[in-house]
């Protein structure tokens, strides 16, 4: 489901100093605009022989077999112990990449109105806004777990006040 924290985790993952040093990083490598996928296959899998790596690939949807075989053989030439890291809303994705979809999930309850209360309420004290608080509890309750649509709705009542608003 969109909005259940997928890019938000693969995010987490990628910047993390372990996941850093672990992999090589990997900023350009060299193409013009006039140099087709082709090219652009050929120069990575030049730069990436021999070499462990982390790709993230988000919010894939394409589930055809040939194509992502195309993709995958550009990746072959890496060192033991390279990954790549698939995000997407389609378990037939995970099933084609021959892994077994992970869920991410939804947050609990009390998650859900813990995450909104500390995005819509920062900097206030939610004893001076009671009756905030308890239509906070609704909104969150209604948000069923997904993170994106907490903060994104947190957001923009961040600066309301009013019961109404």
């Amino acid at each position: 489901m969109g909005g259940a924290g997928k890019t938000t985790l693969a995010k987490v993952v990628y910047n993390d100093e372990r996941v850093k040093n672990h992999f090589g990083l990997l900023q350009e490598i060299g193409l013009t605009v006039d140099d087709n996928l082709n090219q652009l296959q050929v120069k990575l899998k030049e730069r990436l022989n021999g070499k462990r790596f982390l790709v993230v690939l988000d919010d894939v949807w394409n589930d055809n077999y040939p194509e992502w075989d195309d993709l995958r053989n550009v990746f072959v030439q890496g060192n033991i112990g390279s990954k790549i890291i698939v995000t997407t809303r389609k378990e037939s994705v995970a099933l084609m990449m021959g892994s077994k979809a992970i869920n991410v999930g939804t947050q609990s309850d009390e998650v859900s109105r813990d995450l909104f209360k500390r995005h819509s309420l920062d900097n206030r004290d939610p004893k001076e806004h009671p009756e905030l608080e308890e239509i906070g509890k609704q909104i969150a309750d209604k948000c069923k777990g997904l993170p994106f649509a907490l903060k994104a709705l947190a957001g923009i009542l961040r600066c309301k006040s009013e019961l109404d608003e």
